[in-house]
């Protein structure tokens, strides 16, 4: 790893590195399991500029079934676990690891790191002052994933308490900007939205037949898809109860969930006692899901509550039109009646008439085609990418 900068840091500002070295920038994480946020993560990590940037991660909890990928990304992992509960010594151990590697930036992601990222880079600003360090210290930029449980007033405060020790807060929607603003009353010049992206040459539209034999799910039939972890918020229950409904009028129709989680066992067994038998694969965690999604004539997705859903823009990617519930930023992903439609969350009746909606549709395909075009246009890769390294250099002061 690369040592600490040698030039002095600019008061106010992180620490800057030496003439020819990238500014090291620590990703703190819980870990690198299966998800949409630690899938953003990886995404920076892969494309962001390595002569400007030379990025860590550190983990509180476990590496995580992704953190294989980091050792083909080049990219450092340190371990620093969080005891149970309230931690009040790992800002400290944390602090000292940032001082001892020269981090010059912090990007938390979810609110545990974010409050335990900045309390350790203030502590290390703080250090640095005490040492004659003339201000220098790592500044910390989070990126807001989701809405954060704005009803729960002890974590609305956390997140309160932790953005104040933050320089910029990255929203992922409108809708998390929102909540960023006016629930946690995060100063609003602090707050900077940057949309997720989509590699869309990755996720594009296939050949229906080849991903179908590939899932090995009938080759006729109207198929719906979801790909997202299962676990209630995503409230698969729901949409199981809709698609029984839709099979008593498409008894073609076939349910393919990807993705795995606490709730599969709960889910198997409603499956099982709807009578859906064959008519619902699991398929579990796939790593192939951009070549899986060309097999799905619509996709579905029955959140409970959501930031901006990675799984949808990949979706709308590929081409599918989309079924969602009007939760958190899938309003800004799904245009009401053009690239999809959306409805209340907890209610199968609905969900099950969208459903069937979009099944009778002439204009199906290009209903999935215009919501390709709007991921193209507004939530492509480059763009989150660029925008990340903007806000990293002017954070940085440079």
């Amino acid at each position: 790893m690369i040592g600490a900068p040698e030039a002095p840091p600019t008061p106010g500002a992180g620490p800057r590195a030496a003439p020819g070295r990238p500014a090291k920038v620590a990703h703190v994480v819980l870990s690198l399991n299966v998800g949409g946020l630690e899938r953003v993560v990886l995404r920076l990590l892969e494309r962001t500029a390595r002569d400007r940037f030379a990025p860590v991660v550190c983990a509180l909890q476990e590496p995580g079934a992704l953190a294989e990928e980091l050792a083909r990304l080049d990219v450092p992992l340190v371990v620093i676990p969080r005891r149970p509960g309230l931690d009040p010594g790992l800002p400290v151990r944390l602090s000292a690891w940032l001082r001892r590697e020269g981090i010059g930036l912090v990007h938390t992601h979810n609110p545990g790191p974010h409050l335990y990222g900045a309390l350790a880079a203030g502590l290390a600003r703080a250090a640095g002052l005490a040492g004659g360090g003339g201000g220098g210290g790592p500044r910390v930029i989070h990126t807001k994933h989701g809405r954060n449980y704005p009803k729960q007033k002890r974590k609305v405060l956390v997140n309160r308490l932790a953005a104040a020790l933050t320089d910029r807060v990255v929203a992922v929607s409108d809708d998390a900007r929102a909540v960023a603003i006016e629930v946690e009353r995060v100063d609003p010049a602090k707050v900077v939205t940057i949309l997720n992206g989509v590699d869309t040459d990755v996720f594009r539209p296939g050949e229906a037949g080849a991903a179908r034999a590939r899932l090995g799910v009938p080759a006729a039939g109207y198929h719906v898809g979801c790909v997202a972890r299962l676990s209630p918020e995503k409230d698969h229950a729901t949409l199981l109860a809709a698609f029984a409904r839709l099979r008593e009028v498409r008894a073609d129709a076939h349910l393919t969930l990807i993705g795995d989680g606490p709730v599969r066992p709960a889910l198997e067994q409603q499956a099982a006692r709807l009578g859906l038998g064959g008519a619902v694969t699991f398929t579990g965690t796939r790593g192939d899901v951009a070549e899986l999604l060309p097999a799905f004539d619509a996709f579905a997705l029955a959140s409970l509550t959501e930031g901006i859903s990675l799984t949808l823009i990949e979706a709308a990617s590929a081409g599918l039109p989309i079924v969602a519930t009007r939760v958190g930023g899938n309003p800004e992903i799904v245009q009401e009646g053009e690239t999809g439609l959306l409805v209340s969350p907890g209610a199968p009746e609905t969900l099950a008439a969208a459903l069937e909606a979009v099944a009778v549709r002439e204009d199906r395909a290009e209903m999935g085609m215009r919501g390709r075009a709007r991921m193209i246009e507004r939530f492509g890769m480059d763009r989150m990418i660029r925008a990340y390294e903007d806000l990293y250099a002017e954070v940085l002061g440079g």
